[in-house]
């Protein structure tokens, strides 16, 4: 027989049937007036933990939904046997499906199989037709004249009269199923089947007690355990929250420690370079000593030599009164020429006149001699003033090569005596005034020297007309000149010399007052270095200072080598960056580009200094710094290397900016890299921290 289970689907998993058919086509009940149902039907046999079961299970698509019968044998025949029976005698014909498929294959079968779920598919539409509903109540509540009220109001409507079409197959379907007759038989059946799942409800009733008690103890524990883990946690980070500083203090301490030990170990090897130095201090004044007498000497030159040049003037002066004395006695001679000629052409006293003429003419020539070796003694005392001149270019680029040997020794002291610490600051201003006097002192021997060049260049002009009248001389001697034009010009000509005599005389001066103001400066360098001396004897130093050149007595031996010069370092050579690098150098930053901290997002220093060489620098102790500043909603990331001896600031950043949160998160991830490979410990800084360690490295936009 078939008893009415449910309403609704099958619902059984496919791994547990066990043998499944189903209708070929469907079979109409009640058909009256065209009201008929079309109903399916499928019969299953599966495995109920363990026990077989089989149900029927009648189908209407038009209803979408299904009635469950159990199929009971009231013989020994089999429980499938009898389904089919009675299914054939309901005029079904049916096919049974071939379960040996693979899963997939299966399960897209077992979906096309009507009123046969999964029971998480069967739960799942039972969910959401309860939702559906739910759905549609509501809105008909809210507002029924509405037109989404009214539009659910019709689907209740028609969900309503879906369930009573359910209850009247359901009703046809148990009337048809279960005759008269077999009723009392079905209702024992039933209620003995009632009894066994009350007694199976009672059993059920009793183990979830037992486990709603165990379950309020457990939940019991777990409050209790929750509560005392969540006092623990608040008493840990209560006590983290106290020690976090302390602990960071003595991290600091133990590298302060350690930084002093090193310090003290540097200050060990230190006391002979203090000892050379004092040496070269010394020398260096020597040297400053021997180049102030250099100076006087060089003075003393320069007044023989403006001596000299006055007695060149003298002698040109007595060179123009014999000009002017020759000028006038060409002028009595064409004065006595013209007489003459009168004479012959009045008459008796042509002879006279004539031998007159003859005797001017003879005393001519002897004349020209006498100015033509005054001329000669002219060229001599010229050839001894280049000789004497030469001689005081030669001394003075002695001494400007001296002194840019004393200032390159300056330099280097200065850049040793720059690596010391705070107590020799005052003693580096002094090497930095000194450096400038002398500086100074250089610029006007160079003015001095081109000074020089222009008297060089003077007199060379005042030969020039020294030669250009001689030679006028002896075009006069050979063809006088009637008119007196070339007598003009040469008067023309002494007046702009007498000029240019006057004007090397001021020139002279002018150098001599220069050559006072050298001499005044030199000795004041010389009483700043004999002051300093005084002063760096007395002071110690506590770091390490670069090794120092050689002595002074050694540059002197050595004096005709040209000094060497500095290295230029990389910020001052700009070179390309490498392609290939990840970050690279920015040579127009010298530290952070912001004002204050409040554009730092985060950062991270150096634990101690590491001795490195990066991007072209001399190998040397530094300290590392790797910030991420936001600028205009933009973060950008930079690194930052203290280099103790360049006295310089690197900064680095990525190659290729980065454009959102993932690349800059690659770019610092990179960066802490790098700097863990060069040997940097790196620490996150506090916020409290930024502004006292990076607040020197900002720049003031």
């Amino acid at each position: 027989m078939l008893i009415y289970e449910a309403e609704g689907f099958l619902e059984v998993e496919v791994d547990s049937i066990n043998r499944l058919c189903r209708s070929r086509d469907p079979v109409t009940f009640g058909d009256i007036g065209g009201s008929g149902f079309e109903v399916h039907a499928i019969l299953c046999d599966f495995q109920d933990n363990s026990q077989s079961r089989c149900y029927v299970a009648f189908h209407d698509k038009a209803l979408r939904t299904s009635l469950i019968f159990s199929v009971k044998s009231p013989g020994e025949a089999s429980a499938w046997q009898h389904g089919q029976d009675a299914l054939a005698g309901l005029e079904y014909q049916l096919d049974e499906q071939n379960l040996r498929l693979s899963p997939a294959m299966l399960e897209v079968v077992m979906k096309d199989v009507p009123g046969l779920l999964s029971p998480a598919e069967a739960r799942k539409q039972r969910h959401e037709k309860a939702q559906f509903l739910a759905e549609l109540q509501a809105a008909v509540e809210t507002d029924p004249a509405s037109a989404a009220g009214r539009k659910a109001a019709l689907k209740l409507g028609a969900e309503k009269r879906l369930d009573e079409r359910v209850g009247e197959l359901r009703q046809l379907m148990i009337d048809t199923l279960s005759p008269a007759e077999k009723r009392d038989a079905d209702g024992e059946a039933m209620m003995e089947q009632v009894r066994d799942l009350t007694a199976r409800l009672e059993a059920a009733e009793g183990l979830v007690d037992q486990e709603r008690k165990q379950r309020e103890i457990s939940e019991l524990i777990t409050a209790a355990a929750e509560k005392r883990i969540q006092e623990l946690e608040e008493i840990l980070v209560d006590v983290e929250t106290r020690s976090a500083g302390e602990i960071k203090q003595k991290r600091r301490i133990v590298v302060l420690q350690r930084r002093i030990k090193e310090l003290e170990g540097q200050l060990s090897l230190v006391s002979d370079d203090v000892v050379k130095e004092r040496d070269k201090q010394e020398q260096f004044i020597t040297d400053v000593r021997s180049a102030q007498e250099q100076i006087a000497a060089l003075d003393d030159s320069l007044q023989k030599n403006q001596k000299m040049l006055a007695d060149s003037f003298d002698q040109l002066a007595q060179e123009r009164a014999l000009r002017n004395q020759l000028e006038t006695s060409f002028k009595a001679a064409e004065g006595r020429i013209s007489e003459l000629e009168e004479e012959l052409r009045g008459g008796g006293e042509q002879n006279t006149r004539t031998d007159e003429a003859d005797k001017v003419a003879e005393a001519l020539p002897a004349q020209l001699e006498k100015l033509e070796s005054e001329m000669r003694d002219l060229r001599e005392d010229r050839l001894r003033e280049c000789t004497l001149r030469k001689r005081l270019e030669k001394s003075a680029a002695e001494d400007v090569r001296r002194i840019r040997d004393l200032e390159a020794a300056l330099e280097k002291a200065g850049e040793e005596a720059s690596a010391a610490t705070a107590e020799v600051v005052h003693d580096g201003e002094q090497k930095a005034s000194l450096q400038n006097e002398l500086e100074a002192l250089e610029r006007r021997l160079r003015e001095e020297q081109a000074g020089k060049e222009d008297l060089e260049h003077d007199l060379e002009q005042a030969h020039k007309i020294i030669d250009s009248l001689e030679q006028m001389v002896k075009e006069a001697e050979g063809a006088p000149d009637p008119d007196g034009t070339e007598k003009q010009e040469e008067n023309r000509k002494l007046l702009e010399l007498t000029e240019e005599v006057a004007l090397i005389k001021e020139q002279i001066a002018q150098e001599r007052a220069r050559q006072e103001e050298l001499a005044e400066e030199v000795a004041a360098a010389e009483k700043k270095l004999a002051d300093r001396e005084v002063t760096t004897g007395k002071k110690p130093l506590n770091k390490s200072v670069a090794t120092f050149a050689e002595p002074e007595t050694v540059e002197a031996e050595e004096s005709s080598k040209p000094a060497k010069a500095r290295k230029p370092l990389p910020h001052e050579l700009r070179p390309a960056p490498n392609k290939s690098a990840f970050f690279h150098p920015d040579w127009d930053l010298e530290g952070l580009p912001c004002k204050s901290e409040k554009h730092i997002v985060r950062a991270w220093e150096t634990v101690f200094n590491v001795q490195i060489s990066l991007e072209g620098y001399p190998s040397q102790y530094c300290m590392a710094f790797l910030i991420v500043l936001k600028q205009d909603n933009l973060k950008k990331m930079f690194m930052l290397f203290r280099l103790k001896q360049s006295k310089h600031t690197l900064v680095l950043v990525p190659a290729v900016p980065p454009a959102n949160e993932a690349q800059l998160k690659k770019a610092i991830d990179e960066g802490l890299k790098f700097l863990k490979l060069s040997g940097f410990e790196m620490e996150e800084m506090p916020e409290e921290y930024i502004s006292s360690s990076l607040g020197s490295y900002f720049l003031k936009e």
